[in-house]
This record gives structure tokens, sequence and C-alpha cells, in this order.
């Protein structure tokens, strides 16, 4: 099988896994959002944001540097899993001695036990990290979706039942925990790979100087992404953590999946031609011009729909929501453009420029935010806006440089796509605008904006989604 089709059929089994994944968790989502409040939602989004820092720890670095590293050996594999449980003690260790500081810090007594219970999640998420990185190298989406559609139903149905019988914030804790329960446990009936409990130094040494790198690139980037959270919490409160919580999960929920998506496949698919620029560069082109077809619609119709889509789903309880989900949707569409050059440098070995671009992204964030901060949740989000734009230009600069593809080329591969979008989005406009039934906006959207935005893709000759349905066509028939 060729790389490009090894590669459509990785992105096509991987997004059958993403999305059915989060189909489902956008469904339980909506659930407990009608029993939980808002407060609740923040009190919990507070937490997270520590568990995420300390899952980098788990998750990036040193994992990565297996999938670059194309002869990789059995105490490689080792050497990364036990490192990796190491971490996830000593980070559960420092999040139990910390959390009465956070409490105090935040003023919400609860905050210490919830932590100490949901920071076990780190150490069954490292117990599971390695062996489902290696079914990932080998671009087998069928098992991690079939593990991951398991996780995620059986802990959502944990979640609601807690939340109904009023547990409030422990059924968020919960869905985490048996999420992570449950993928542990079926990672390691899936996958054949035992550990040898052995540490090598040598390897150690040789993955460090690429995973490193990664590591603090990652642990940078988590932080200052989640610096907005950390400051709505300290210096607004919970309740406008939830609201902002819950208007960026809409356009996260698009975008992690998305984004997830080309992570898995792109690093494992095309590190096998990373000495090859010109290959390189062709298959990136063409993923970038598919993730367009896909991205720029969905996040403008989500933008122009989202107030009836809060309003429906979630209810009024949300509206303080619907600005924070149109800001975000048109950051998260610029975000998934972002991660591919940064997945550029990560398939070439070049994890130190991707460090080095990461301390300049930190410090316009953090000037954003702290700027945006005393002005409320929105201005956060038109901060998070405008540093996702800057960023853009910092990721793509080294691809210019190194490739020869850089903003203004990929800029140009794309623009197609930006004005069918354009003329798709004024259209589901103006068609909805003097409708006051929120279900019917919702219906008409899509049924207007879909056939609106294919007429546009076809007056402008864009060849891709010809493309798209003719690899869907052979997977079908088992060519792929």
């Amino acid at each position: 099988m060729s790389l490009g089709k090894r590669i459509f059929s990785g992105v096509l089994w991987s997004a059958i896994d993403r999305l059915s994944t989060q189909v489902f968790q956008f469904i339980l989502g909506i659930i407990l959002a009608r029993l939980l409040t808002p407060t609740e939602y923040g009190t919990v989004g507070l937490l997270l944001v520590f568990i995420a820092i300390s899952k980098v720890f788990i998750d990036s670095g040193f994992t990565k540097a297996l999938i670059q590293k194309q002869d990789r050996s059995d105490k490689d594999i080792s050497t990364v899993f036990l490192f990796n449980i190491a971490i996830s003690l000593l980070a559960y260790s420092i999040l139990w001695f910390v959390s009465p500081y956070i409490a105090d810090f935040y003023n919400i007594e609860i905050l210490s036990l919830l932590l100490k219970v949901l920071a076990l999640s780190l150490i069954i998420n490292a117990i599971y990290t390695v062996p489902y990185t290696l079914i990932t190298i080998t671009l087998d989406f069928k098992t991690t979706s079939k593990i991951n559609i398991a996780s995620t139903i059986l802990s959502g149905i944990v979640a609601v039942y807690m939340a109904y019988n009023g547990y409030g914030v422990w059924a968020l804790v919960f869905q985490t925990l048996i999420s992570s329960i449950t993928t542990v446990i079926m990672v390691w009936i899936f996958n054949s790979w035992r550990p040898s409990f052995i540490f090598s130094k040598k390897s150690f040494t040789k993955l460090f100087s690429y995973g490193s790198k990664l590591l603090v690139s990652s642990l940078l980037e988590r932080l200052v992404s989640d610096l907005s959270s950390l400051l709505i919490g300290k210096y607004l409160s919970a309740t406008n953590l939830g609201f902002y919580t819950r208007g960026t999960q809409f356009a996260n929920f698009f975008s992690s999946s998305i984004g997830s998506i080309i992570d898995r496949v792109l690093l494992p698919g095309l590190a096998t031609v990373q000495d090859d620029m010109n290959l390189l560069v062709q298959h990136v082109k063409k993923i970038i011009r598919l993730n367009a077809l896909i991205t720029i619609p969905l996040f403008t119709g989500l933008c122009i729909l989202s107030k009836p889509i809060i309003q429906v789903l979630l209810t009024d309880k949300w509206i303080m929501a619907v600005p924070i989900m149109q800001i975000l949707c048109i950051a998260r569409l610029i975000t998934l453009i972002c991660s591919i050059n940064v997945n550029l440098l990560y398939i070439i070995g070049r994890t130190d420029l991707a460090l080095r671009q990461q301390y300049i992204k930190i410090s316009i964030r953090i000037v954003f935010v702290i700027v945006a901060i005393k002005y409320g949740i929105i201005y956060i989000a038109l901060a998070e806006l405008l540093s996702t734009a800057i960023h853009y230009f910092i990721n793509s600069y080294y691809p210019g440089k190194l490739m020869s593809y850089g903003a203004l080329k990929q800029l140009k591969d794309i623009s197609p796509f930006f004005f069918a979008g354009l003329v798709m989005a004024i259209i589901v406009y103006l068609t909805t605008i003097l409708i006051d039934n929120n279900i019917l906006k919702l219906i008409l959207g899509p049924l207007v904006g879909i056939p609106t935005y294919l007429f546009m893709i076809k007056m402008l000759k864009i060849n891709e989604l010809n493309y798209l349905i003719q690899k869907i066509k052979e997977l079908k028939a088992n060519k792929l």
C-alpha cells in the first residue's frame, strides 16, 4: 500500500474513531450541562487544568519520540513505559501535596479532595499510554475506535447517573476516572506488547534529545493555553469559568477531534518520508487542503448558528457562552492549521525550532490575556483569537524557510475554501436572521449551507471533494 493510501486510510479510520467517540461525548455533555450548573462545570474545569498540565509529562515528549524513531527497540519502548509510570507517580504526589493550597488560593474548600481523587487518572493513563501509542504507530484505528467508544459510553452512563442523583461535581470527576480505567483494561487486552521492565540509559539518552524539547514545548503550550482558565477562576468567578469553559467546549469538541486525527496520523505516517522534503511537502499540501475542505464550513456554520445551538441544547441558563463560542470557533479553525505546521517540525526532528517558537508565542499570549482579564470573559476570548492568528504566522515561519512552504503559500492554497465558506456563511445568516424559532434555524442552516458550500466548491473547481469521495469508495471496496 502506498504512503498516500496508508495515510488516507489512517485518517479515515481515525476520523471514524474520533467522531464516533466525540458524538457520544457531545450527547453526554449536553445531558450533563442540563443537569449541572455553570458553577459546578467551572469548578471541575479548574481542576482539569492542573490534570492537563500534569498529563503533558506523560502524553508528550517521549511517546512522540517513539513514533518519530524508525528503528525503535523493545528497550526503547520499555524505557519510555517505566519513565511514564515514574513521572505519573511524581505528578500525583505533587498534586496531593499542593491540593490544599490550590483550594485556599481559589477559596473553594472541596477542590483539595476533588483534585486528590481526580489525579488518580494520571497514574492510570501512564499505564496505557505506551501500548496505546504502539497501536497508533501501526495506524490501527479500528482497535482504538473500539477502545474509545467503550470507555466514553461507560463513563458517560456513570456520570449521567451520578448527576441525576445529585452528586454534582463528583459526576464529572468519576466520568474521568471510569474512562481511564476502561481504557487501560481494553488497551492491555487488545495490545500484544508486554513491558520487559528494562530501563536503558542508552535508550533514554537517545530519546531525550528529541523528547525533552518536545516535552518542554508541550508543557509551555499547555500552561499558556490554560492561563485564561486559571485567571478567570481566580479573578472573576467559578461561574464565569463555567460559561467560558462551556463556550470553548463546543469549538474544542470539533477542533480536538480533527486535530487528534491529524496528530495521530501525520507524525507516524509522514515520519517514513522525513528525508524527502519534496515528497513531504506534497503530502502536507494535500492534507492542508483536505483539512480546509472540512473545517472551514464546519466552524463558520457553528459560528453563525451558535446562539440557537446553545439555547436548544443547553437552555437559556448558558446564554452567556454564546459570544465565547462564536469567537473560539474562528480561533480553533486557525489552530488546526497551526498544528499541521508544528507537526512538520516534529516530523523532520526539529523539536528545537518548535521550542524556540513556543517562547515567542507564550510571550504574546500572556500579554494579551493579562490585558484582557479585567474586561471580562468576552475580551479574554478575543485575546485568544488574536494571539492564535499571530501564532499561525510564527508556526509557519520555519516550514517556509526550510521547505519553501510557508504562510503565504499555505493561505493561497486554502483561499478558495475560505471564499466558499464565506459565501455559505452569508447565505445561512440571511436565511435564518428573520426566523424566531431556534429549532427551525438549526434545521434550515445545514439544509441551506451544505448545498451552498458544495455549489461553490464545484464552481471554484476545487477537486479535493472528488478526491475524498474517490478514496472513501476505494476503502469501501477494500482497496485501502
